[in-house]
């Protein structure tokens, strides 16, 4: 009788397995990421968002990184950045604002259609040098916030089915 259990116990648990990895897009493996076309003066924003872009889909795994015969691609526009004074503390500058607006477009090039596109997308981070309360501490932690953000916008509008 012990065995039975055991034994159905062991059943239940192999198969009601659960991933919060679901795709609306199972035909989809691999991915091209274009580098984003960047019309800030900010002249690295471009190049740093690809780096954090592709690291975080590594990371993810559920698209293959390639440059030939992509499934799909990510491609986008940086139209706007900024950083400013987001709030003033007693004597001095507490806070500031790091804003970035996006355009995407994520294509599905086995269907020929666009799965997720957005013109006009804006992310924004706060960060604080003097205040250590805050999350981050400089323009170059709340940037890469905000690039993480962008990844999970695009794979939770895009990729995920719930």
């Amino acid at each position: 009788m012990l065995y039975k259990i055991i034994f159905a116990f062991s059943f239940l648990l192999c198969s009601c397995s659960y991933s919060v990895y679901s795709s609306g897009y199972p035909h989809l493996k691999s991915i091209s990421i274009i580098p984003f076309v960047n019309h800030t003066p900010e002249y690295d924003l471009d190049d740093a968002l690809l780096v954090d872009l592709s690291e975080n889909f590594e990371r993810d795994g559920r698209l293959n990184i390639v440059g030939l015969s992509p499934d799909s691609q990510l491609e986008g526009e940086i139209l706007d950045y900024s950083n400013k004074i987001h709030s003033y503390g007693d004597t001095e500058i507490d806070e500031y604002e790091v804003k970035i607006l996006f355009k995407i477009v994520f294509y599905d090039l086995v269907k020929n259609r666009i799965i997720y596109q957005n013109d006009s997308l804006l992310l924004k981070e706060v960060y604080s040098p003097t205040n250590e309360n805050n999350e981050f501490s400089s323009e170059e932690e709340a940037k890469n916030e905000i690039y993480n953000d962008l990844f999970d916008t695009i794979v939770k509008l895009s990729l995920e089915e719930w």
